[in-house]
């Protein structure tokens, strides 16, 4: 069971070339109201008495030696929407679950990239197709 004294909370967030990771604990306040509040509809968006007093920034030290667990989205849904665009919005349903995340290029992040493929490969006949030459004839 969560202490709040041992345990935090990482949050990483990738940018155009960039990714930052920072860390907060969970305050005593933050503790108590997610006890109180632990299935909300909608999220903490839509939760009364949440505040920036239930958490605390906090150091962080990087190193090889990581403990920790990884929250995935339920369903087969991707995490990295870097090749999707923008797909959340306030309000959004989602359910998550204890896993290992999907590897950063993995097909289920960029579901398009192979739709398109499937569409070259399958030809649709239109201007579109390159002309080669048959050097085997």
């Amino acid at each position: 069971s969560w202490s709040g004294q041992n345990e935090i909370i990482i949050t990483a967030s990738f940018t155009q070339g960039s990714c930052s990771l920072t860390s907060y604990k969970v305050t005593d306040n933050g503790l108590d109201w997610g006890k109180k509040n632990r299935n909300i509809a909608g999220g903490v968006a839509n939760a009364q008495g949440y505040s920036s007093s239930c958490y605390e920034k906090v150091q962080m030290l990087l190193s090889d030696r990581f403990q920790g667990f990884f929250m995935v989205p339920e369903g087969g849904l991707g995490w990295n929407y870097n090749f999707q665009g923008v797909k959340h919005r306030k309000g959004m349903e989602y359910t998550v679950k204890l896993d290992a995340p999907e590897r950063f290029y993995a097909e289920s992040h960029r579901p398009q990239h192979f739709l398109s493929f499937v569409q070259m490969e399958e030809g649709d006949g239109g201007d579109d197709d390159a002309d080669l030459e048959d050097f085997l004839t």
